[in-house]
């Protein structure tokens, strides 16, 4: 295959906002690391930054019309084994220095849906894709890549979306919307009569704003992140920047003591290192009657399981094995928690991911382990929690 010269990326979303980009960010270079050059334009991905970006570096001047150039939408993209390969072998068979070829992704999958859930999850999603043998795909227009490899000749003709095609044996993931997610599988948790939201480490407001549409609620959200801050502040009504466990809440009557009827953590608690401090602080925080809402990833889930045995653990920004997760649960592990920190389930939901049938039937039936099918298919737990009324908490 042809070496990629140049990896031209748009960092208006930028990639370094926090700890879960700046991981998949360091990743994304060790796939291509020099002597390929990488331009880095402010501009949103367009043809016109992506030829403002070749006219500007003095790197790419003495290149010629043939060399290889990867354009990234944004850099919030996890590229897996083979991706490139398949791509440049499809680049060489095209034979025309005026085209370009495009990865599938979630937002456009290709025939084959994906079907995994941890690094090594996909590794085996690529294997099939690379074995299905599915035809190319000429590049209708409707969407828009994330991954595209070309040429310097087609940057500079712009000629990069009217000659490509999609290649079903390519795909990357693309996890932009971290911080964004509306998290609208919990508004049904959401308790009656509720007038006062707060969402802790709710990244831009997603959820919040989802609650707004649908019961017009008050809605405070509690950020560690200035970025995804800025963001909030237009689609939130009050957003308190920081640490939440020293948050003041100032302006609010006793600093927020009893002033919220519900309070949610969405796949926060995994990311704390005491979340029962976090609990306790939520019990001051809930008005009487007040409720909490969670989520948690299940670390029992079987791709997690499939990846142990197979001697696999990697970390990535999201997701069950994200990069900033501290503590995993099962669920009674979480049960647990639940009850030191002095809260009871009333509602439970699992968010529910079969594990390949040949593979559970092979762990149900081996002797002596006490299998759990119901651990294993979940992938994670939805919970409307309330505090108990006796106890040293109370």
């Amino acid at each position: 295959m042809t070496p990629i010269a140049l990896v031209i990326v748009s960092t208006a979303s930028s990639p370094l906002s926090s700890e879960e980009f700046r991981h998949g960010w360091d990743q994304l270079h060790r796939v291509l690391p020099p002597p390929t050059v990488w331009l880095e334009t402010p501009a949103l991905a367009s043809p016109e930054a992506w030829h403002q970006a070749l006219d500007q570096a003095p790197e790419a001047a003495p290149l010629d019309g043939n060399a290889r150039v990867l354009l990234l939408r944004h850099g919030h993209a996890m590229i897996g084994p083979d991706v490139l390969e398949r791509l440049g072998r499809a680049l060489d068979d095209a034979q025309d220095a005026h085209t370009a070829v495009h990865a599938f992704d979630p937002g456009f999958p290709p025939a084959l849906a994906p079907d995994y859930c941890t690094v090594r999850g996909m590794e085996r999603y690529l294997e099939q894709l690379g074995a299905s043998e599915l035809p190319l795909l000429p590049d209708s227009g409707q969407h828009v890549p994330l991954v595209t490899l070309t040429t310097v000749a087609a940057v500079r003709a712009g000629t990069v979306r009217s000659h490509a095609q999609w290649v079903p044996g390519a795909f990357v993931h693309d996890f932009a919307s971290y911080h964004q997610a509306r998290r609208e599988d919990m508004l049904p948790l959401l308790p009656a009569g509720v007038a006062r939201v707060l969402d802790v480490g709710g990244g831009e407001g997603g959820f919040l704003q989802a609650i707004k549409e649908l019961r017009g609620c008050e809605t405070h959200l509690a950020e560690y992140s200035q970025e995804a801050c800025r963001t909030a502040r237009t689609q939130v009504d009050h957003v308190w920047q920081g640490d939440f466990l020293t948050q003041p809440f100032a302006g609010l009557p006793r600093q927020g003591q009893g002033a919220f009827d519900c309070i949610s953590f969405l796949d926060v608690l995994e990311h704390a290192n005491d979340p029962r401090a976090w609990l306790a602080r939520a019990r001051g925080l809930l008005a009487p009657g007040g409720s909490v809402l969670i989520s948690v990833p299940n670390v029992g889930h079987w791709g997690v399981m499939a990846d142990l045995i197979e001697g696999r653990w990697d970390y990535c920004p999201l997701g069950i094995h994200c990069v900033t997760h501290v503590r995993f649960f099962t669920w009674k592990t979480l049960q647990d928690m639940l009850t030191s920190a002095g809260f009871a389930v009333d509602h439970l939901e699992r968010v529910q991911v079969p594990a390949p049938a040949d593979w559970a039937s092979h762990w149900a039936h081996t002797p002596r382990l006490k299998a759990d099918p119901a651990s294993w298919n979940t992938y994670a737990f939805l919970v409307r929690a309330t505090p108990l009324k006796e106890g040293p908490w109370a």
